[in-house]
């Protein structure tokens, strides 16, 4: 009987543990924000620790544009902010697409992705990098 407790017991904790981490996560999750507050840290004396000011710096969002009305309009950006030598993810979009790298922690793989060949050209007013020649 006691090790039927004992395994239930492990049970249960291993249980609220997984709740406890999904739980977390769902918290921070929601609360990200394009805001962070950042204290400024003035030390005086030995071991004295003040804070003096706080700042709140505002990122611009992510603004991905695929609209065009020309092929000038489009080109190849890199949406994962990874470098194109460690894993880029290129995407044909509309030159005026702003991709918020700065307040993002990306890991990035050690492979090189080079920016594609193909043409990222403005198809029925969408930025595309993928031509389709219809025969008949």
């Amino acid at each position: 009987m006691v090790k039927k407790d004992k395994k239930l017991l492990t049970f249960v904790i291993l249980f609220l543990l997984l709740v406890f981490v999904i739980a977390l996560n769902l918290y921070l999750y929601n609360k990200a924000t394009t805001s962070q507050n950042f204290g400024v840290v003035e030390i005086r004396g030995f071991g004295t620790i003040n804070i003096s000011k706080e700042e709140n710096i505002t990122f611009r969002p992510t603004e991905i544009l695929i609209n065009c009305t020309s092929d000038e309009d489009c080109t190849w950006m890199i949406t994962n902010c990874c470098k194109e030598e460690s894993g880029a993810e290129w995407q044909c979009l509309n030159k005026n697409s702003y991709i918020d790298c700065k307040s993002k922690l990306v890991l990035c793989p050690n492979i090189s992705v080079p920016r594609p060949e193909a043409d990222c050209k403005c198809i029925n007013n969408t930025c595309s990098g993928f031509v389709f020649i219809v025969t008949q």
